[in-house]
């Protein structure tokens, strides 16, 4: 009984729309089988991954990281290294990939801890355009502008590895609620709130900061690893600002210090992009316009809005249960 009622804890305390956009990915491959579509959906899975990971460290204490491209590409390159120079499987280089860029994010994580605001927005920036640059001066294990081509994929139906990209999402999404819902994940909503004041009760700020940074770093891994391998390509794209521009206005949008807004606002986002395809001369611009609306209606998210917050069926849907957190 005990355990049947955990399992029901866990399930109402979900958010219903969430999960919705999660069996709706799941699902969606065994109403079509348009590949264009497929791609699409592969594609929002894996910007969710990357939303969400960037929102565990920067929505849980507002040290808002602008480089995280510096993670999402540099795991995706040294997997795409390890499988085209060295014939690792994808299985074995992502998860390395992703190791390598949680032990970036713990040393990145020390060298900034004293740097508050812009200060450290900027000095993430630079580790990101640092390595940037090296992956033009490495060209010989990077390919320099054309990049990594001709990786091995998961498996040889793009439908497949859709399954592979939505099954480590959907743990992506829970590793992370469990996290924030933790007592980790409580303190560092404290030190969002007042970061002396914690330190001042005796905890060890620093600690936390350090271990939010490595998850988001590890995480951030997983997904670039999933985009080197799912895509076959890995290119300086996904080391430039660009990126970490996309993957903070998704994660905006949707809510921050949520971990399902960013869910919903990547996936959602994604999808009206791709879909804006039809005016493909004016995509650009009805979609940074869009992008702009949103942030100018809700600067702090939909999953914030005040009237969210103030409507228990609106809390409800969009952050599930909250009365025990």
């Amino acid at each position: 009984m005990t355990y049947l009622r955990q399992v029901t804890v866990f399930l109402r305390e979900q958010s219903p729309l969430g999960v919705l956009v999660l069996l709706g990915m799941g699902i969606f491959p065994l109403l079509s089988d348009n590949i264009f579509h497929i791609e699409i959906i592969k594609l929002a899975a894996l910007y969710a991954i990357f939303a969400m990971s960037w929102d565990i460290l920067t929505g849980y204490t507002h040290e808002v990281n602008f480089g995280f491209a510096f993670f999402i590409g540099g795991a995706g390159y040294l997997s795409g290294i390890l499988n085209a120079h060295f014939g690792i499987s994808p299985y074995l280089a992502i998860p390395l990939g992703a190791l390598a860029a949680g032990v970036a994010g713990v040393l990145i994580g020390y060298l900034t801890l004293r740097l508050k605001g812009p200060y450290f927005s900027m000095a993430t920036l630079a580790f990101s355009a640092i390595l940037f640059k090296l992956s033009f001066i490495l060209y010989q294990f990077t390919g320099g502008e054309e990049g990594i081509s001709g990786l091995e994929p998961f498996t040889d139906d793009p439908t497949h590895d859709l399954y592979v990209v939505w099954v480590v999402t959907v743990a992506v999404y829970l590793v992370l609620w469990v996290y924030a819902r933790s007592k980790h994940g409580t303190i560092l909503k404290a030190i969002r709130a007042d970061e002396d004041a914690t330190q001042s009760a005796g905890i060890n700020t620093a600690y936390y900061k350090t271990e939010a940074f490595a998850i988001s770093g590890f995480m951030a891994g997983i997904g670039g690893g999933l985009f080197t391998h799912s895509q076959m390509h890995i290119g300086p794209t996904m080391l430039s600002g660009y990126l970490s521009v996309i993957v903070v206005l998704l994660a905006m949008i949707g809510g921050m210090g949520t971990i399902v807004g960013p869910l919903v606002g990547a996936v959602c986002l994604s999808i009206l992009n791709e879909m804006l395809r039809v005016v493909e001369e004016y995509r650009i611009i009805i979609y940074t316009g869009l992008l702009i609306f949103f942030i100018y209606v809700a600067p702090e998210g939909f999953a914030n809005l005040g009237i969210v917050k103030r409507s228990r069926f609106l809390s409800f849907i969009f952050l599930g249960d909250r009365k025990s957190v």
